[in-house]
């Protein structure tokens, strides 16, 4: 062999590994937007990485959260669509309206994002139709069940006042469960409406002076941000107080009765995954709630002065004590 063609195969095989590098699929991009600071981060995050997809290594997750702060969830939205990244996992109904305004084309998957249906988000629960699915924890009847347990917490209560936001989809319909469940238990029904964190003052005042003898806390994005705020109200009012998230029960509160938030973050990782292997969400029907919790904290019963019944604690999922 001559010195030129030596020469020539020398530089052929330098370039193989170089070739070799060029021709690897790029890692899949994943967006991730929270509407809050939560559990959701972490548990979302680990279900992805046991299905392989391991942030840095397998894949890249471009993370983004309002810190509570739900008026930056459209240019973090935007922010997102604009990397591009493959598929965005949105958490909490705020951050799904906020996505799917940003993108009709980037898939999105949902985690319990209250009515998607009521939001125009989806057709329907089998079929959604466009580029949003995942997984949803509507269910307006909660509502009723917990009046019901905050009625055996306190077999006294005479007034319930009910904290709520308007603006999401499923209010009005909850709110009218509500009152069935008022009237049917004889109870005076206070309802409070607040949209913004800097009305919660406004709003628990208002609750002050309704004379409540019993509170229920509907689960929102800013409720849940300002949760130390409202567990501290309960506190410092003796007020009973149940809220429709077991995750503040944890951090305080009273007593939760609520979907089993952290089941849907393993189903999200799961709809990523079909997405990313040539799935579309037009055809991935969203899935329900099919898991509740009862939580109940008792050193928060104690500081209000409440004693919980032993035939409630028997049916707890959950006892902080």
């Amino acid at each position: 062999m001559r010195r030129r063609e030596i020469i020539a195969l020398f530089a052929a095989s330098a370039a193989w590994p170089f070739a070799t590098v060029a021709q690897q699929p790029a890692l899949p991009r994943i967006g991730l937007l929270l509407a809050t600071q939560g559990p959701a981060r972490n548990g979302i995050v680990k279900s992805l990485a046991e299905l392989g997809y391991v942030d840095g290594r397998t894949a890249t997750i471009e993370q983004r959260s309002t810190d509570g702060k739900l008026e930056r969830l459209p240019d973090l939205a935007r922010e997102l669509v604009a990397l591009p990244v493959d598929v965005i996992v949105s958490v909490a109904a705020s951050a799904t309206n906020n996505t799917r305004q940003a993108t009709a084309t980037i898939p999105i998957v949902m985690v319990h994002a209250g009515d998607p249906i009521g939001y125009g988000l989806i057709e329907s629960l089998a079929r959604p139709g466009g580029n949003v699915t995942g997984t949803t924890s509507y269910s307006p009847e909660i509502v009723a069940k917990g009046i019901e347990l905050l009625r055996e917490v306190v077999p006294t209560m005479q007034r319930l006042a009910l904290l709520a936001v308007p603006s999401n989809a499923e209010t009005p319909l909850a709110l009218r469960e509500a009152q069935v469940a008022a009237d049917s238990f004889g109870l005076d029904l206070t309802i409070v409406r607040v949209e913004r964190a800097g009305d919660l003052d406004a709003a628990l005042a208002m609750i002050e002076r309704s004379g409540a003898d019993g509170l229920y806390v509907f689960v929102e994005p800013m409720l849940y941000s300002n949760r130390s705020r409202l567990v501290g109200f309960a506190t410092g009012m003796r007020l009973p107080t149940l809220y429709q998230n077991g995750d503040v029960v944890r951090d305080g509160g009273l007593i939760g009765y609520s979907p089993v938030f952290s089941a849907h973050y393993a189903r999200a990782a799961e709809y990523v995954d079909k997405i990313l292997k040539g799935a579309k969400p037009s055809e991935l029907p969203v899935e329900q709630s099919m898991q509740y919790e009862l939580v109940i904290n008792m050193p928060s019963a104690r500081a209000i002065g409440v004693e919980i019944p032993p035939s409630l604690l028997a049916r707890a999922d959950e006892v902080i004590d």
